[in-house]
């Protein structure tokens, strides 16, 4: 029978990580999934819903998301009551004819690359969905 060779820590320690990793699987396996989730939806133009939100980076540059949602929300006849955008991030928040909420979110990940989330009504509903996915089809034709 063979022995295994004797390793100090120091020859041990690059691997710790992967070790401690492994041994926490068990223990977080719904985080785990929900980082797999959040990985996957950062795929361009793939769509997530994530507590409410829908979630999707494109290929765009934060002022032309910014504008398309503008554009989007005006047209249809929503009323804005946040609009603030600086050089990282935007929020623009307005309100239906029905009064409900609507936030879309957005965050540079890098010249031509953005973050959007958006969120409508207070929950998660087919027809909070529905509205989201619209504001979103609308905005991305016209990137």
């Amino acid at each position: 029978m063979k022995t295994l060779p004797n390793l100090s820590f120091t020859q041990l320690r690059p691997l710790l990580p992967l070790a401690l990793a492994t041994a926490l699987i068990p223990l977080a396996t719904g985080c785990v999934v929900a980082v797999a989730g959040a990985v996957a939806g950062a795929a361009y133009g793939t769509v997530s819903y994530v507590n409410n939100s829908l979630v999707t980076t494109d290929p765009v540059s934060l002022d032309r998301a910014w504008r398309a949602a503008d554009t989007t929300v005006r047209g249809l006849g929503f009323s804005i009551t946040v609009n603030q955008k600086d050089a990282l991030t935007g929020r623009l928040e307005a309100r239906t004819a029905q009064n409900e909420k609507v936030l879309i979110k957005f965050t540079r990940q890098g010249d031509a690359l953005t973050k959007v989330e958006i969120s409508v009504g207070t929950f998660d509903s087919s027809a909070n969905r529905a509205t989201a996915q619209l504001i979103y089809e609308r905005m991305k034709a016209r990137y």
